[in-house]
């Protein structure tokens, strides 16, 4: 028997092992790369994979039209495989629908057996005859329900969301959500020179000095610009932390949660390489990406430091950047994995963490320094409540308002938080708090 075509067997792989592997999802996408011939294989799997992975709960409804079956107690392979045939029926024009159709029978008979191909068959074909007669739930009756499956996000989060900020703006944040993410990144002024921008072909992000957006990723990544440490991989709005911060040249900064490191590159930067940037972080190989980072743009003033934030000691610092680890609900549209991955229940363990987190960072603050605690997330548990909970318990914490660093964006108020839909980016949150000299 022929084996199916690569980029589609991998796929149905990667679905697989996101599925019954913790590894992070950005890991196993790296790994399909590395598994596949040529680089247009590997483009068409990665949109398979990303497709499937942010439409999983629309593309369970339609498969539910047309299957006897529930969705939930089809096999793994049969899960996996009907979804990437429904994906490329409904999502993908460039293909044709019969070798949507047969490609995926193929890759059910080298994966399974003639049971399940048969059933993919039916269920694909069934889908072409009657793909105009799909209904999703009643957008009056039961509009968070409807939502929820439309815009394929869990309906706990979008119950959420509703409640907080109203229907139109929840529905332009998911749908904003699975827009593909674009490809931003931010000069190193220290390395890059003019020429920089019209040799990688870069067009400026709008209102952010040094950002801007890439169109290929692949030739980017192979660039002389890139070896050379002339630019770093960032959303804007991931800047927005640092940017409040306002670190100086020669101070010393502690990076309380740094790896990945771009926080820390950025502070950096903007101490012109000057001073001391302590990137602590608890993951030993999440810190080597720190450090190899650092090499690769050519950045001595950073110290990558094996450290659980959540102990005390480390020294005293004139800034202190806590950027705490989150459910990561304002970066769906960058990680759509993260949506299935977090329940309701994780918040309460994250927040208890960031409480520890913040009143740490607060610790290692010299009077008349300034703490910045930032999230990528949306949830007023995890941002707002963290922030005035902390404010309230200790006295010499003085908030700084966010507006009085940006006093034109419509994201900065008492603190920044950007919504995507909404404010061009990702989601974030920081609060700027300066230590009382007493």
């Amino acid at each position: 028997m022929r084996p199916p075509d690569s980029a589609r067997l991998a796929a149905a792989h990667l679905l697989r092992d996101l599925e019954q592997q913790a590894r992070p999802f950005d890991e196993l996408l790296q790994a399909l790369d590395a598994r596949l011939p040529t680089n247009r294989d590997a483009r068409f799997a990665r949109q398979l994979v990303l497709g499937v992975v942010r439409w999983q709960k629309r593309l369970d409804w339609i498969i539910a039209t047309c299957c006897a079956r529930p969705v939930a107690q089809l096999s793994p392979w049969a899960r996996h495989i009907l979804r990437l045939g429904t994906y490329q029926l409904f999502w993908l024009d460039r293909v044709p629908q019969s070798a949507a159709v047969h490609t995926s029978v193929e890759l059910a008979k080298h994966l399974t057996h003639q049971g399940i191909a048969s059933l993919v068959n039916a269920v694909l074909r069934n889908l072409l005859r009657q793909r105009a007669q799909v209904r999703y739930p009643d957008q009056q009756q039961t509009p968070t329900h409807y939502l929820a499956v439309y815009h394929s996000h869990p309906e706990w989060l979008v119950e959420r969301w509703v409640s907080r900020w109203g229907r139109e703006i929840a529905e332009h944040l998911l749908a904003a959500n699975n827009q593909p993410a674009p490809l931003n990144i931010y000069l190193n002024p220290l390395r890059a020179s003019r020429e920089t921008v019209a040799e990688l072909d870069l067009v400026p992000v709008e209102a952010r000095p040094g950002f801007y957006r890439a169109a290929n990723g692949a030739a980017l990544f192979a660039s002389r610009a890139y070896q050379q440490g002339q630019f770093q991989v960032q959303d804007p709005n991931a800047s927005l932390a640092v940017t409040l911060l306002d670190p100086q040249p020669g101070e010393r900064l502690l990076d309380l949660c740094s790896a990945p490191g771009g926080k820390a590159v950025q502070a950096a930067i903007a101490m012109a390489d000057r001073g001391w940037v302590v990137a602590a972080d608890i993951s030993l190989p999440r810190l080597k990406r720190v450090r190899e980072n650092a090499r690769r743009l050519r950045l001595r003033a950073i110290r990558p430091v094996v450290r659980d934030g959540t102990t005390p000691g480390c020294g005293t610092f004139d800034r202190v950047l806590a950027d705490v680890p989150c459910s990561a609900t304002g970066v769906l549209g960058r990680r759509p994995d993260a949506r299935w991955r977090r329940q309701p229940t994780e918040l309460a363990a994250l927040t208890a963490r960031q409480q520890v987190l913040i009143q740490r960072a607060y610790e290692h603050l010299r009077p008349g320094g300034v703490l910045v605690y930032s999230t990528c997330s949306l949830e007023k548990e995890e941002n707002e409540a963290i922030v005035e909970r902390f404010l309230k318990q200790t006295p010499t914490a003085q908030l700084e308002r966010a507006d009085a660093h940006f006093p034109t964006q419509p994201w900065a108020g008492r603190y920044v938080l950007t919504i995507p839909g909404r404010h061009a980016g990702d989601g974030s949150f920081a609060a700027r708090i300066r230590k009382a000299v007493l």
